[in-house]
């Protein structure tokens, strides 16, 4: 799974440093890879709030108009901490790990799942992978990379996970020490590697590939929308806005676009 150009949309949608790229980019993937078995209509979200300094990461991907629809949000996305030991980024430590990971699917009807499993790490492809065992019992092999460049902007992004059929559970754990190859997975498809190249590595011929499908980074917030956030609060929450704020500015917590009202929009609200 690629996610390249949807982590550079969130980072310069959110103006994100690098720490809070890498954490944007790691949960997009972590998203796609998620709804990849998903053939109807959905909406799946995924949500990790451990404590740490960037506060709750959420990726959202819905299928709509043959495409599937990609966003991400981040409290904190100025964040930045020093390097780890081994030069890379802290996202762990920044997501932090005393909290869940919590997963909720909507299908074509509107009945929504959730699901959740504690963090183990914070680093998100680990997460993934125990969101997995513990909650859809499935052993799993999870890599997740994104990687800044020199510039801080994200290069490249994308994710890949194997998954073991009934009667091939034993498979996984041998899968998941030839992941170790994937350690650079980002760099790898940087480099122009493809996630084709990237599977070839770890399981051996024959496989069978699935048709692409298209993701793109898109919100779908919109003025009507922000219009029925405001409908549902409280009387006396939307008396206020109208005599002490003489209106209201509803913000998109994922595309950082910003709705105003006026005064007399929230009085024709407020009437019916």
């Amino acid at each position: 799974m690629v996610t390249t150009e949807s982590a550079r949309a969130a980072q310069r949608v959110h103006r994100a440093g690098p720490l809070a790229a890498a954490a944007m980019g790691r949960a997009l993937a972590a998203a796609a890879l998620l709804a990849a078995d998903v053939k109807e209509a959905f909406r799946l979200e995924v949500r990790l709030q451990g404590g740490g300094p960037l506060g709750l990461v959420a990726a959202e991907i819905r299928q709509a108009e043959g495409e599937q629809w990609l966003r991400v949000r981040v409290d904190h996305p100025e964040v930045d901490l020093p390097l780890r030991p081994d030069g890379k980024l802290a996202v762990g430590q920044a997501i932090g790990r005393n909290g869940e990971l919590v997963v909720w699917y909507e299908d074509a009807g509107g009945v929504r799942y959730q699901s959740q499993v504690p963090l183990v790490s914070g680093e998100i492809g680990e997460d993934l992978a125990h969101y997995y065992w513990q909650s859809v019992q499935v052993p799993s092999a999870v890599a997740l990379g994104v990687l800044v460049g020199p510039s801080g902007l994200v290069a490249a992004s994308g994710g890949v996970v194997v998954q073991a059929l009934p009667g091939s559970e034993g498979e996984v754990e041998a899968v998941s020490a030839r992941f170790a190859r994937l350690a650079a997975l980002s760099q790898r498809l940087n480099d122009g590697e493809s996630p084709e190249d990237l599977i070839r590595s770890v399981l051996p011929e024959p496989i069978a590939w699935s048709p692409r499908e298209p993701l793109r980074f898109r919100c779908q917030c919109s003025r009507r929308r922000s219009l029925s956030l405001l409908k549902g609060l409280p009387p006396e929450e939307l008396t206020a806005l109208i005599e002490e704020q003489h209106g209201a500015e509803v913000v998109c917590h994922y595309c950082r676009r910003r709705y105003r009202f006026t005064e007399a929009e929230l009085r024709q609200l407020q009437s019916g």
